[in-house]
């Protein structure tokens, strides 16, 4: 359990390279489920690792499609709501988290 943009991002790379080396797969569909912000995701495509220089999936693997799945159900009740994230367990955001689901909304 984690944040695949930080916690889990070294398990991204990892099972990404892993699958791409393999060749069994043409395509790889990553799914982030709840506030995930996709800038961090994505960027794990294109940016080099600060230790060895090297590409940390771009050699292996490239970002082809970015979706965005919003609940539209929910959407516009979330819109007007001047709620935190923190102020929702089920987001998981820390007790310090700062940001209006509004403002997560914006973000993606």
């Amino acid at each position: 359990n984690g944040c695949i943009c930080c916690t889990l991002r070294g398990d991204l790379i990892e099972s990404v390279r892993e699958l791409a080396e393999s060749r069994k797969y043409d395509y790889c569909l990553i799914e982030s489920t709840g506030i995930s912000e996709p800038m961090p995701v994505a960027t794990t495509f294109a940016t080099d690792d600060p230790a060895t220089g090297t590409q940390l999936l771009g050699s292996v693997a490239r970002l082809d499609t970015l979706v965005t799945v919003v609940d539209a159900l929910n959407f516009l009740l979330d819109w007007k709501d001047a709620d935190f994230a923190r102020d929702r367990a089920e987001l998981g955001a820390s007790p310090t988290d700062d940001r209006r689901i509004v403002d997560l909304l914006t973000d993606q």
